[in-house]
């Protein structure tokens, strides 16, 4: 497949997403329902593909399942039904077809696999038959196996509450489970998260030339794991394969092949799931205010939020945003305290703190979000990834207080500094691939807040551009015909000192003089073959001082010249003092008084 990335803008009832995806694939993203997001995917990669991917949030107020209940005792298990009909008499808002099951007689049907509805077990485990998905009455889902082979003793040996047939394992614990011998059929599966908090229905259409081909079990196996699932099991497929929403009429999600193969028709089955969730509110701008104390969303009215246009937190007051809410639209954090105490809580928010207002991450939490912009005066406490997993990009301005806050910046992931002045960081971490931008501002970590060698290893990495510790400034600097680079050291306290600065600039105070050149020969580490840091003489971040290193302090030529660059200038447009030591005379003068103490240390046979 010839791979060109398109943008796709899928707007849904109350939210907009932008996707790039691959041109043989489009995504169509919607939230039809509280704690509920579809994704319509049509593809050619391997064939031809129709698929649908439904996600549930167990954890949303709201969501509830119901499985097809017992005949009693009629012959078989169940009452035959179309998915349509068990929908409208379940009432519930999406509906699929369950497990394998077989005409007894007259409507009725027997279900192959273990099956309860609200604690009644009314099935047991079958032959090839053997897996199943239990949902306890609060919302705890788990797949269980048989022991045997047939009869009800399974693995983990849980309490049935709401338990659905299942055929074989597709994933296992992020494994693709393999099957020989595979035919393309239209299919059904359920799955779970790894960290079992969001349940997966997907039904891939077949058998349906010009719309869907079908797919093998390891291949649907394989398409959920890559759309997010750990472990799932394979359902009725076939002819069976339906998916139904009711907003609020029922209506057909997918194109089943029910009856004789021909599409739009739907099949009577024994076995079919459900879900109850809540109906999406009207998007409205929303406004928090939280005057004193603390209160979670749920206390302020919100437990979930969802269509917001926007949301303000003002008040003095904390508040908590604790569930998986799924608004697009802006944070902002006006005053008082916004505490995020769930990964999910803001993932598809980009959030503005103000001057005075306050952002609060708990221990343990990890949020995820578009963009996190920090003014001057704000605040931000505990630990941000920066990155895929995390916050994409941070903008912090000079001024903001971070001096609890703890950076980790990963693969893809790009911190921003921007104005003059001091940034104060409690802790600092750029792996590789990871962009923490500086500009002009003077970034302080905490004693104890860094590893030397990452640091030291991340403003190499900038040095190539791209990643690492860098600053746009050095690249205009150097156009300009000044030498800059990222100097850093730590001083007595243990405290980083991350800035701009001219080659030769060892103690960061804006002035290349005799100092510098003292406390470099006293460092002993011109070609001497040991490691260097910024401080004794390594201003080209290769780990070393040497002739390059050199090179640079000449490029510089600021040697005794005053202050190389006002604070807050422009440092591509920084004047350049005159008279002076001409750089040249400054750096053979070096070299003299370096040849002069190596050989007063060999005639001391030191």
């Amino acid at each position: 497949m010839t791979r060109r990335m398109v943008a796709i803008a899928c707007v849904v009832a109350g939210w907009s997403v932008t996707a790039a995806v691959e041109a043989a694939e489009t995504r169509t993203v919607s939230q039809p329902f509280i704690g509920v997001t579809h994704t319509r995917i049509d593809t050619t990669n391997p064939r031809q593909l129709s698929m649908n991917l439904v996600e549930i949030d167990l954890t949303v107020p709201g969501i509830g399942f119901a499985v097809t209940p017992s005949n009693g005792a009629a012959a078989g298990e169940t009452v035959g039904r179309t998915t349509r009909q068990f929908l409208t008499e379940q009432a519930v808002q999406v509906a699929v077809n369950g497990g394998f099951s077989a005409w007894v007689s007259g409507g009725n049907y027997a279900v192959e696999g273990l099956a309860a509805r609200q604690g009644v077990v009314y099935s047991e485990f079958q032959e090839f038959r053997t897996f199943a998905l239990n949902i306890s009455q609060d919302n705890v889902a788990t797949i269980l196996r048989s022991i045997s082979g047939t009869g009800t003793d399974r693995t983990p040996g849980i309490s049935l509450y709401n338990t659905l047939a299942g055929e074989a394992r597709l994933l296992r614990d992020g494994s693709i489970v393999q099957y020989a011998n595979e035919s393309l059929q239209p299919r059904t599966a359920v799955g779970l998260s790894a960290d079992e908090t969001r349940l997966y229905l997907m039904t891939i259409d077949g058998r349906n030339t010009g719309h869907s081909l079908g797919v093998t079990r390891p291949e649907l196996a394989d398409l959920m794991r890559i759309n997010g699932v750990s472990n799932a099991i394979n359902l009725d497929g076939g002819g069976s394969t339906t998916l139904l929403f009711a907003d609020p009429q029922p209506r057909l999600v997918n194109v089943p092949v029910g009856v004789s193969d021909v599409p739009g028709t739907e099949r009577v089955l024994g076995s079919n799931f459900g879900v109850y969730a809540l109906p999406m509110p009207t998007p409205a701008a929303l406004s928090i205010d939280v005057t004193t104390g603390t209160k979670t969303q749920a206390a302020a009215g919100h437990p979930f939020l969802v269509n917001a246009l926007s949301l303000a937190k003002t008040g003095s007051g904390v508040l908590v945003l604790d569930a998986g809410n799924t608004y697009t639209a802006a944070t902002e954090v006006r005053g008082g305290t916004l505490r995020i105490a769930k990964a999910s809580a803001i993932q598809f928010s980009p959030i503005a703190v103000r001057a005075g207002a306050t952002v609060d991450v708990p221990v343990g939490v990890v949020p995820r979000s578009p963009s996190l912009g920090l003014a001057a005066g704000s605040t931000l406490s505990g630990s941000i990834t920066l990155g895929p997993t995390g916050i994409a990009a941070v903008d912090v301005a000079a001024g903001a207080n971070l001096s609890a806050a703890a950076l980790t910046v990963v693969a893809s992931g790009t911190g921003r500094v921007g104005g003059s002045g001091t940034l104060l960081l409690g802790r600092l971490a750029v792996e590789p691939g990871g962009l923490f931008e500086i500009g002009t501002t003077r970034v302080e970590v905490a004693a104890g807040g860094f590893d030397a060698a990452n640091i030291q290893t991340a403003i190499a990495a900038g040095g190539s551009g791209g990643t690492g510790i860098t600053s746009v400034a050095v690249a205009a600097a150097r156009a300009a015909g000044h030498s800059r680079a990222i100097g850093w050291l730590t001083d007595g306290d243990g405290v980083l000192a991350l800035q701009l600065a001219a080659p030769g600039d060892i103690d960061l105070n804006g002035l290349v003089d005799v100092l510098d050149v003292s406390a470099l020969l006293a460092a002993d580490r011109f070609n001497s073959g040991n490691a260097a840091s910024w401080s004794e003489g390594d201003f080209n971040a290769d780990g070393s001082f040497d002739i390059l290193d050199v090179g640079e302090l000449i490029d510089a030529n600021v040697f005794d010249r005053g202050p190389y660059e006002a604070a807050g200038s422009v440092v591509a447009a920084a004047a350049v003092p005159e008279p002076g030591i001409p750089a040249a005379v400054a750096v053979s003068a070096f070299a003299v008084a370096w040849r002069a103490r190596r050989g007063l240390i060999r005639a001391v046979g030191g």
